[in-house]
Order: C-alpha cells, then structure tokens, then sequence
C-alpha cells in the first residue's frame, strides 16, 4: 500500500548501502517509492512480508520492460527481492516468491527473467531453489564502487 512506502524504501535502502547485493546504487526517498507504488499497474505487485508488524522484506513482479512495446513480450515478467540483513535466512524469501508466482499465474505471465550479479552466489542459491535456471552471463555490465560486475541472467517459466 501507498501508506508503506516509508518501511518499503528503508528495506531498499539497507540493501542499497550494503552495496554489494544489488544493482541498484541511489537510495529511494518516501516519495519515490510513494510515487513507484502508487504507479504500478494490473499486472504489477510488491508484496511485503511482515515480522512483528515491521516490514522486514519486499518483492516486486512487474512485466518486462519491452511489454511496454510489443504484445510479444507479454508473458514475461521481471522479479526482484530485498531482504533487511537481519531477517535474512528465515524462509522470508522463499515465501514472498510463492505468493509472487501465484500472482504471476494468475495474471497471465509464462515465465519470469531476473538479473543477479554473478558474485551473489546467496541470491543464485536462493533462486536455484526456487527453480531458476541460469541461462547466460553478461560480462562487466554492472560497474559498483568503481570495479565492473558479471550479471547471470536466470528465467523460471511457470
């Protein structure tokens, strides 16, 4: 909801300064993610998961980005997870993806494409075991902290 943007962006952002799990770089204001949640659309989602009524990791389903543009493209969903460090390895993550995929399903997507960087071998564990399979590396193409990071692309197809 709207109303947890707040929580939802201090999610992010501890894993943004951690600087070494995800591509993303520059920290999310309230607003912005107020604005990002706000702007999903029917075949959108960001679920969170809650522990003790603190929102201690969220996942966001979106469908890929050349939907915007072809009608080919329209099975194809992109997923992301950002788990707070304390809350990690308590099956939070396994548990947001069930629900995502249910919702994936059920909106009409046949597979979901992601993007981990090829040194997070927690994250590639993670969506091994969910049933991601890796299909390609891109070589250098992210660049954190000045030194350039392979990218395992891995898709699921539900």
């Amino acid at each position: 909801m709207p109303d947890d943007a707040a929580a939802v962006a201090s999610v992010l952002n501890s894993v943004i300064l951690e600087g070494e799990h995800t591509a993303l770089t520059t920290p999310f204001t309230e607003a912005e993610e107020r604005a990002f949640i706000e702007g999903l659309c029917g075949r959108s989602a960001l679920f969170v998961a809650e522990v003790d009524g603190h929102i201690a990791g969220i996942q966001s389903i979106e469908p890929d980005a050349s939907a915007r543009y072809t009608d080919s493209m329209r099975h194809v969903a992109t997923l992301g997870t950002w788990i707070e460090r304390s809350f990690r390895r308590r099956s939070i993550g396994r548990l947001l993806a069930e629900t995502c995929f249910d919702f994936a399903r059920g909106k009409g997507y046949g597979k979901i494409a992601i993007q981990v960087l090829a040194d997070n071998e927690r994250a590639l564990r993670f969506y091994g075991r969910l049933g991601f399979e890796k299909i390609g590396v891109a070589r250098r193409h992210v660049r954190l902290q000045g030194r350039f990071r392979d990218v395992c692309y891995l898709e699921k197809l539900l």
